[in-house]
């Protein structure tokens, strides 16, 4: 009696991810993007799963990342958007979650790469993707000085200026750097404007000094301003302090000096006439 070749086909295994979708209209979708790989083994497979820290398999902008192991652990995980910046997490519960540190942007997708290893010792390694959906409600942020380039005088402060209400001050701030080729001691101070914005200013202890050149990142794509209302992009600004605008006036010649420009005549006469 003949049989089948099936039954004498030495038996395949593929590492799959574990994704439970929920449709929900206007926020996240996960997909899986290619069979991962896995060495052959007598051991079950490492199931993984992505999903949203608070548990839900969704993940919105604001949430942060959770990547699960079941029946093994995870022993690296890789998650990084469209312009390959990482987002930062950490292994916990034995190596079996991994969870992201910083949230989730809006309306980003995400590679994942988690690479586990099953009780046997058999690694795996899975690749899948990940789009958080839009937001509603969004902030912005105008900047002063102007983007990019302008020489400023050495009081120049660092301004952002919001079109909503930041009641999350302490998120927003922690995402401003203010970066200098020459070191200066400064601090952010929040204020309102005439028109009652909100609005946030680098000040430096001192002066500029003359010829320094400053950038400031504020990496604000994915902070909820407070509401719901989300920063949907990133700022940025570089500037150089030109000389110090310090004028000493001589009544007597009739002059005055500005640093670096020497003796210049003055629109009035001195004492003498």
């Amino acid at each position: 009696m003949s049989q089948s070749p099936d039954r004498h086909r030495r038996p395949t295994r593929s590492f799959y991810a574990a994704l439970a979708l929920v449709p929900l209209i206007g926020l996240g979708t996960l997909a899986a993007c290619d069979a991962t790989k896995a060495s052959a083994s007598q051991g079950q497979p490492v199931k993984v799963g992505l999903g949203a820290a608070s548990g839900t398999a969704t993940v919105q902008a604001g949430d942060r990342l959770r990547v699960s192991a079941d029946g093994g652990v995870l022993t690296e995980v890789t998650v990084t958007d469209p312009q390959g910046r990482q987002l930062v997490g950490g292994l916990s519960g034995g190596g079996t979650v991994w969870t992201s540190r910083a949230k989730a942007a809006p309306e980003t997708k995400y590679s994942v790469l988690a690479r586990t290893k099953n009780p046997q010792g058999d690694t795996g390694e899975a690749k899948e993707s990940l789009t958080t959906g839009k937001v509603a409600k969004r902030n912005r942020a105008r900047l002063s000085p102007a983007p990019h380039g302008d020489v400023v005088g050495v009081t120049e402060p660092i301004t952002l200026t919001f079109a909503f209400p930041v009641t999350q001050r302490a998120a927003v701030e922690r995402r401003l750097k203010v970066i200098t080729d020459h070191p200066t001691e400064g601090s952010w101070s929040w204020a309102r404007t005439r028109d009652g914005k909100d609005r946030i200013a680098w000040r430096p202890e001192d002066a500029w000094q003359p010829g320094t050149k400053v950038t400031l990142r504020a990496e604000l794509n994915g902070v909820d301003s407070g509401g719901g209302r989300f920063f949907t992009k990133d700022y940025g600004l570089s500037f150089t302090i030109g000389r110090s605008g310090a004028v000493r006036a001589d009544l007597d010649a009739g002059a005055y000096t500005t640093p670096g420009l020497g003796l210049t005549p003055a629109l009035w006469q001195g004492p003498g006439g």
